[in-house]
């Protein structure tokens, strides 16, 4: 997905944790653990998620993105590994540091700057 639409932190967080929890039914608990948030968090999280068509729930059931939800974690992924990857091997940051940090940045920066950085990474690995 290319755009520039931005989401809270919060929106991207929870679209992201589904995403690596697999995509299609995740368990609330799941995210809950994973974000370190409570359940009522992921409940109201996931309302939320539904009311902008980016995830599908059934009462009770478990959680999966949808089109639209699949395309805007990707991004958000992308993103977050075009980061860390940059502050890992270019700065030299150490990889826990470089990911806590990546994750803050992820949601502020544009499509457009995260290509211009996976496009620096790429030339140079092959420098």
């Amino acid at each position: 997905m290319k755009s520039d639409q931005h989401f809270s932190d919060s929106i991207e967080d929870y679209l992201e944790a589904i995403y690596l929890l697999g995509q299609t039914s995740v368990r609330s608990i799941d995210i809950a653990n994973r974000l370190g948030v409570s359940r009522a968090s992921v409940s109201r999280a996931v309302t939320t998620l539904k009311e902008k068509g980016m995830v599908s729930k059934l009462p009770y059931g478990n959680i999966s993105l949808t089109e639209y939800g699949l395309n805007v974690s990707q991004n958000v992924e992308k993103k977050h590994r075009i980061l860390k990857h940059f502050l890992t091997d270019i700065l030299g940051v150490e990889e826990s540091r470089a990911n806590i940090e990546a994750c803050g940045i992820e949601h502020d920066i544009s499509d457009e700057t995260a290509d211009r950085i996976a496009a620096l990474l790429e030339k140079q690995k092959k420098s």
